[in-house]
């Protein structure tokens, strides 16, 4: 009994440093130790947060092994998880990495052997030569259907129905559903979901245990999309790969496999007669070739990257939500890599001066008054909306003006609000806003979401709020125009358009 006690006690131990250990694990260094000019990182942070139509979530800036500078911006938090979107696809190949090395499958594989209860009636022959490896760079030569997953159930069967019109392996289109086939061929050969085999071979070892990824409607990872995780944590991806699958001495992934996944095997179609960007430099499996020449990363929509560049061994991790993501990853060779090598000794001066910067960066906050001269107290009736929000109570209460948030499905979890300062929520179920419509999307995460949320009264009759789901990537801004007795929604992925609904008010 006293031994199994004693067993019980060590895991709890492990379990709370493993938790503990999550965030902070990395160790730390400055910048001028690990030769990097401190300016240069400032003017790095300063200069991709300045960016027009751009929230930066996450900074993090490695060398060696060693953080030397990180910015969260307010309300963003350092613990707080982020959804990856494409930067997922990665963590795919290296799940796929590990298959092989179990010799559960090979790039040469044919997909068609792994699936044969969901092949069409008719198997032409350019079905039949698909490969792994025309999955992993994105040559499978199926046209990409991007509303595919909005709609069936069995994506597997779905995506092998279509009609192949370009020889397998020849032609680079992009899409997110031959990722997604990749997890489910992992799944098939291993009998683990990639983030099961990840969580095994990689992510424990590492001290990643906040990871999370979205399921099919029949329980696969989604693979191209839908992976959850720390900015720290994606260091620690970063790391890995420059130290070519090494972990502190142990090689948790063959060199083999990261020499293999960082070549550049394809390109667009007319690449070569482009000017030189980002996104032509050519595509490994499942990431991206930098102009750097060496360099390449984990791409993700709306700004999320992990930048690796073997020759200056450093990482870089960018989490937003931005339009302008090509000017973000200009941000790197403009202002950092040029700070790299420097000759100048340690400066505590301008050491302060960056972590200063760091430490007070945040969002812009709705400018404004506390009040309005219209409204002491007031109740906020939103018609039917796409962001569930039917209530927003704006009252007093020990003297204090308070500002509630209240979902339509769940009364009970309230967002509080504040003025000039975030205030943090509990969690709630409620889903944030998210482009993906796939079906089944947010399955699979176990966490709920936590908000942060500010206001303002930016005239007497117009009430602006900002609300944040700082766990994962959303955010959006409300404004009650009082006269017009409307409220308006518009979210931080910019390509949507703001939505507009009556707002019945009934003052108190």
């Amino acid at each position: 009994m006293k031994r199994l006690l004693s067993l019980l006690a060590l895991i709890c131990l492990l379990s709370t440093s493993a938790t503990h250990a999550q965030v902070g694990d990395l160790p730390r260094s400055t910048p001028e130790a690990e030769r990097i000019s401190s300016r240069a990182i400032q003017r790095f942070f300063e200069s991709i947060q300045a960016l027009p139509a751009t929230e930066i979530h996450h900074l993090m800036v490695v060398r060696n092994g060693r953080v030397v500078a990180e910015c969260h911006p307010a309300p963003y938090r350092a613990t707080d998880s982020h959804t990856l979107f494409s930067a997922s696809k990665t963590l795919t190949a290296l799940a796929v990495g590990i298959a092989i090395s179990q010799n559960r499958l090979s790039t040469s594989d044919r997909i068609v052997t792994f699936f044969p209860a969901k092949l069409p009636e008719k198997v032409t022959p350019e079905l039949a030569s698909i490969t792994v490896k025309d999955l992993l760079i994105m040559a499978s030569g199926i046209k990409p259907d991007w509303e595919m997953r909005s709609f069936g159930d069995d994506w597997i069967r779905e995506w092998l129905a279509k009609p192949v019109t370009s020889k397998p392996g020849t032609r680079f289109q992009y899409d997110s559903m031959c990722t997604f086939m990749l997890s489910a061929i992992v799944q098939k050969a291993t009998g683990k979901t990639v983030l099961q085999l990840l969580n095994q071979h990689l992510f424990g070892p590492m001290h990643i245990y906040e990871a999370e990824w979205e399921l099919s409607p029949d329980g696969i990872c989604t693979g191209g999309w839908g992976l959850r995780m720390q900015a720290e944590s994606l260091a620690k991806i970063g790391i890995l790969m420059l130290q070519r699958g090494q972990w502190e001495g142990r090689q948790l992934i063959s060199e083999a496999w990261i020499d293999e996944c960082t070549k550049p095997y394809i390109n667009y179609d007319g690449a070569a007669l482009q000017k030189p960007t980002e996104k032509n430099q050519g595509y490994g499996y499942q990431l991206w070739r930098c102009l750097k020449p060496g360099a390449y990363r984990l791409d993700g929509a709306y700004g999320q990257f992990v930048v690796i560049d073997p020759a200056t061994e450093t990482v870089v991790v960018i989490l937003g939500s931005s339009d302008k993501t090509a000017d973000e990853l200009a941000c790197i060779p403009a202002y950092l890599y040029p700070g790299i090598d420097s000759p100048i000794p340690e400066n505590k001066n301008q050491l302060k001066t960056l972590e200063q910067v760091a430490a007070k960066a945040a969002l812009p906050m709705p400018k404004g008054k506390p009040t309005s001269n219209a409204f002491t107290h007031a109740d906020f009736k939103l018609a039917k909306n796409d962001h569930n929000i039917d209530l927003i109570k704006f009252y007093t209460e020990n003297g204090q003006n308070q500002l509630r948030i209240y979902y339509t499905d769940t009364r009970d979890e309230t967002i509080p609000v504040a003025y000039n300062r975030w205030a943090y929520g509990a969690l709630t179920t409620t889903t944030p806003p998210y482009v993906i419509t796939a079906r089944n999307r947010f399955s699979g995460l176990k966490h709920n979401f936590a908000t942060a949320a500010t206001y303002a009264w930016t005239t007497p009759t117009k009430l602006h709020i900002q609300l944040q789901y700082v766990n994962w990537i959303s955010a959006t801004d409300i404004v009650i125009d009082t006269q017009a007795q409307t409220a308006t929604f518009t979210n931080n992925f910019n390509r949507n358009k703001p939505q507009t609904v009556t707002c019945a008010i009934v003052s108190q």
